[in-house]
């Protein structure tokens, strides 16, 4: 990836533009053993690279803090990972690490996926996850070059330009997974009620897989599709209005 060309594709203004290497062994002695684990297991080498930094200097979205959440300037990453299925633990151990709301674009040899996540703030004044928030491989470097753009987001201050920046990705994934163009709200969260409803079904398909009995193996698979059912009321209700 052509990271300058992805970010001007995008329509970030070339005052965040960071593009450097993260020094790592500069806060490597921060971290666990357990955390340093996570990433000389998971992380390619020299592949930290810092995209953007989105600030008030550089952008005039005003700063925001609370007795609860602190943005005062967000980090934006992109990781070479040897397997996405570990991104999730490696976003944990720079969330660890920064003092700064994270936005982590993570690839392997082949997919990219896309980690947010809200915060609240620790006596120590760092911060501390709240709720992570997962794009799915669905939503490829392509789709976010068409679909995503800076000037799209809410600059009413950093907090409102984060949680924008989510639920437009989340947006995107939506349309992209189930076919449905509705912009997601964190507080209605459309999309992860059809994921509930997925999981849930491969859950139920995968008991009834390994019932013996005819009578419960029988049920299981009805109550299967009775979700299927509703997840498509669902999907038909939000194309409809």
């Amino acid at each position: 990836m052509d990271e300058e060309q992805f970010l001007k594709a995008i329509h970030f203004p070339k005052e965040t533009h960071f593009l450097r290497t993260f020094p790592f062994n500069k806060i490597e002695g921060q971290l666990t053993a357990t955390q340093k684990k996570v990433i000389s297991e998971n992380v390619v080498s020299r592949g930290i690279r810092i995209l953007a930094v989105i600030q008030e200097n550089n952008t005039n979205i005003n700063k925001y803090e609370d007795e609860k959440v602190r943005y005062d300037s967000i980090q934006f990453f992109y990781i070479k990972v040897k397997q996405l299925k570990k991104a999730v633990d490696v976003y944990k151990v720079f969330a660890y690490i920064m003092p700064n709301p994270l936005v982590i674009l993570f690839i392997d040899e082949k997919d990219t996926k896309w980690i947010f996540a809200t915060h609240e703030k620790k006596k120590d004044l760092t911060l501390a996850i709240k709720d992570v928030y997962e794009i799915s491989e669905d939503v490829t470097i392509d789709k976010v070059e068409h679909h995503f753009s800076f000037n799209q987001l809410t600059k009413t201050d950093l907090k409102a330009f984060y949680q924008s920046w989510i639920e437009k990705m989340l947006g995107i994934e939506l349309h992209s997974k189930y076919g449905v163009k509705k912009p997601v709200v964190l507080e209605n969260n459309m999309l992860q009620q059809l994921k509930n409803i997925d999981e849930k079904t491969e859950y139920i398909i995968g008991l009834a897989k390994r019932e013996k009995q005819m009578n419960k193996r029988i049920a299981l698979q009805v109550e299967a599709n009775k979700l299927k059912v509703d997840k498509q009321a669902l999907i038909e209700k939000e194309t409809e209005t």
